[in-house]
């Protein structure tokens, strides 16, 4: 990638934590990402990119549109390490390109990604073979982030 992407850098605010302890503003990055589908390029989704997350997560009604190389079934866990609250996946292999709002992009990519058989997960961009790529920059500070 020869350009430097831009990152989006939301501050939300919980409205029920600020009302217990004014806690403020919380920070969440996020880039836009198309797939490759069986017939060209999907449309485009703006991801969360979480630089602790292993491996990026798909929530099925995405994932179910796109063409994915299916590796093996799994189980993610969060931080509650029980099986209950753990998360069915198929672990597979998708393509993508990450693209900010002035439309520069990156070149196919080939990632392995978690694919839950759930639509109320968040779409995530982690490090396995994806983020792992990039330099990631982010200074909230400075309202400034970017990939490149």
């Amino acid at each position: 990638m020869s350009t430097k992407l831009r990152i989006r850098i939301k501050k939300l605010v919980d409205p029920e934590l600020d009302l217990k302890l004014n806690y403020g503003t919380l920070i969440r990055l996020s880039i836009l990402i198309q797939f490759k589908t069986k017939s060209g390029w999907g449309k485009p989704y703006e991801a969360i990119l979480d630089t602790g997350a292993h491996t990026s997560v798909i929530p099925e009604y995405i994932w179910k549109g796109i063409d994915v190389e299916e590796k093996a079934d799994h189980r993610v866990q969060g931080i509650i390490p029980k099986k209950e609250c753990s998360l069915p996946v198929t672990v597979g292999i998708v393509k993508g390109r990450l693209f900010d709002e002035e439309l520069n992009c990156t070149k196919e990519i080939r990632f392995y990604a978690y694919c839950a058989f759930d639509d109320g997960v968040p779409l995530i961009l982690g490090f396995k073979d994806l983020l792992d790529k990039f330099p990631v920059y982010f200074d909230i500070k400075s309202d400034e982030a970017y990939l490149g």
